[in-house]
């Protein structure tokens, strides 16, 4: 079996999520190709030195790679070296003290509540019963496009006064996120006209809605709207509006599935509406 396969196989009985193995792959994959076209042949895994990670390194930021990617790389082969060390395909990791590249802390991206509304608007017009579910489930209920589109209707529990949706999120953890009324309501439409099936969104060949088709749907109804609209921005909007309203950060981490605060930490960091609010204070009229 190819080194790749093996690795892969390696991934998923971690549990690692899809896109991590999508990733992850990819990212080895790049390496070992590089590596074969600047030694002139094939590659040969112990043979690779930390001079050969470092130098693929300044030419991923050479490329123009962002320091996000570059990093996502570094952590893959080192995750791949490590992972080969216990194989007994090599001796050392390579990789194990090539630091990650310095990256900007910025606050994420979220909608303001006036282009929250905006978009609202535009779905109530040109959306239909599903649209109103993607928007319910990822802004009501912070959910991951691959956590939406991996639902079954019996992941949907609806009562009369209450609800909540089951998901497993990265690395198949479990979580029950809770139900408001507005997003019951949207699921409550959307399950009266549902075409049938055990997936919640349906797609084609008896399979669920791709996260492609998710994407794309919501940035015609962003662009509709006139706003910018993905579906992490608007799992952004989820948490941001948790933090706004008060809520405590290991409250918001358990209802977004972070593993981490610090990932939570970033909805405390003030946007740009935030400091626009700050110096309106300061005017003398």
């Amino acid at each position: 079996m190819d080194v790749l396969e093996k690795y892969r196989d390696h991934l998923r009985m971690k549990d690692c999520s899809d896109s991590t193995v999508k990733n992850y792959i990819r990212q080895v994959g790049y390496f070992i190709r590089w590596w074969e076209n600047v030694a002139n042949e094939p590659f040969d895994l112990p043979a690779v030195t930390p001079a050969d990670v470092a130098d693929f390194k300044r030419h991923l930021l050479a490329s123009g790679r962002r320091p996000a990617t570059v990093n996502l790389c570094v952590e893959a082969l080192r995750s791949f070296f490590s992972w080969a060390v216990d194989e007994g395909l090599c001796e050392s990791n390579p990789a194990g003290d090539v630091r990650r590249v310095r990256e900007q802390n910025a606050a994420c991206r979220w909608l303001s509540r006036k282009e929250m509304g905006s978009l609202a608007r535009a779905v109530q017009k040109y959306g239909g019963p599903r649209d109103r579910a993607f928007l319910g489930l990822m802004t009501h209920a912070g959910l991951r496009v691959s956590e939406l589109v991996g639902l079954k209707t019996t992941d949907i529990v609806l009562r009369d006064r209450s609800g909540f949706v089951k998901v497993w999120g990265k690395g198949t953890k479990y979580r029950e996120v809770p139900l408001n009324v507005t997003v019951r309501k949207m699921l409550q439409e959307w399950l009266a006209v549902h075409p049938g099936g055990e997936w919640l969104f349906p797609g084609r060949n008896e399979g669920p809605v791709t996260a492609r088709a998710v994407q794309i749907r919501l940035k015609e109804l962003g662009r509709l709207a006139g706003v910018e609209v993905t579906p992490h921005r608007l799992r952004h909007t989820f948490c941001k509006m948790l933090v706004d309203a008060g809520e405590s950060l290991d409250r918001v981490a358990m209802l977004a599935g972070h593993a981490n605060l610090n990932t939570t930490a970033r909805y405390t960091r003030p946007g740009a509406e935030d400091l626009e609010r700050a110096v309106e204070k300061l005017v003398w009229e």
